[in-house]
């Protein structure tokens, strides 16, 4: 039994674009952790990110960069890395050379860097290491309001997002959300048939359509990635032609799905899924041996190989 909370540290802590850092912050420090101190991308935006924290009522040590906070001497158990995905394999190294748990905003790593060797490294020290992927737990409270969403689809499965950027920013953003749903749904023993790409003329959209096959099961999935300016931004999910639209209230950030003109409220997927990391991460310090790898190792697998194979088909 642990005598202290676990103490975090951010990198990456400033709301900028779509930065997730004050509401991690925030939800770290209600399920228990102690946000003790954080990093931005240089010294000039520090004094910004500590106000933008200040605001969630967390106030933390603020450096420069993540190699400044990890040499502080802040005493840290984990952190918590949502810089940008370019820069994650920069600093999961560094926290697993501090021999630090970590939650990483997803993609856990983009193309060209392999996953299988970190992460078994991190497994080899008996370390945790989870990605923030949030929408199996929208998912879960979806499927407790209405079964029809609950088990896996019986022959189709598709999702719709909005993500910032074209071309391949559109791909790098948003695929590990559908690869983590169809894990959730389908289990381990994942695969995905040839995919087959629909481009727009300006890269600002993309349908791609796949089978998944997984225990002697094959459905047909498509993700249909459309750019928007929209505030909040849409998504649904689709289980055999049933579509849920994901609603968010832009005053509060409260969250619900609509089925046709049902609405079901649903809690926050994103303190939901960090609840889940600091229960993990006080199992791990206190002996537990932390979840395998395997999830984040097939999902890096499956996400490189559309990446790989959309470059090819990109006009």
């Amino acid at each position: 039994m642990m005598e202290r909370a676990p103490r975090m540290g951010i990198i990456g802590a400033r709301r900028a674009r779509q930065g997730l850092g004050p509401f991690v912050a925030r939800d770290l420090t209600a399920a228990g952790c102690n946000v003790v101190g954080f990093c931005t991308s240089s010294p000039a935006t520090v004094e910004e990110a500590r106000r933008q924290l200040l605001s969630f009522d967390v106030d933390a040590e603020g450096y420069g960069s993540a190699a400044e906070l990890l040499a502080a001497g802040l005493e840290l158990d984990g952190v918590a890395i949502l810089s940008p995905a370019q820069s994650h394999a920069e600093h999961l190294g560094l926290a697993l050379e501090a021999n630090l748990h970590v939650l990483c905003e997803k993609p856990l790593l983009i193309q060209g860097d392999s996953p299988e060797t970190l992460l078994r490294s991190f497994e080899e020290r008996n370390l945790l290491l989870l990605e923030n992927c949030q929408w199996p737990a929208a998912l879960e409270s979806l499927a407790q309001q209405d079964p029809r969403f609950a088990g896996a689809p019986k022959t189709s499965f598709a999702m719709g997002l909005a993500p910032e950027g074209r071309g391949m920013v559109l791909l790098e953003e948003s695929l590990s959300h559908p690869i983590s749903l169809l894990q959730e749904c389908l289990g381990s023993e994942l695969s995905f048939g040839r995919p087959r790409w629909d481009w727009s003329p300006g890269q600002e959209a993309v349908t791609v359509q796949f089978d998944a096959m997984a225990q002697q099961r094959t459905i047909s999935v498509s993700i249909e990635l459309a750019c928007s300016d929209a505030r909040p931004r849409p998504a649904w999910i689709e289980f055999d032609g049933l579509r849920a639209h994901r609603e968010v209230n832009p005053e509060d950030y409260s969250m619900g799905f609509r089925l046709g003109e049902e609405m079901f409220p649903i809690p926050d997927p994103l303190t939901t899924h960090l609840a889940h990391f600091s229960g993990l991460l006080r199992a791990t310090i206190g002996g537990s041996e932390p979840p395998p790898p395997s999830p984040m190792i097939q999902r890096a697998a499956l996400f490189d190989a559309l990446i790989q194979n959309a470059l090819i088909t990109l006009p």
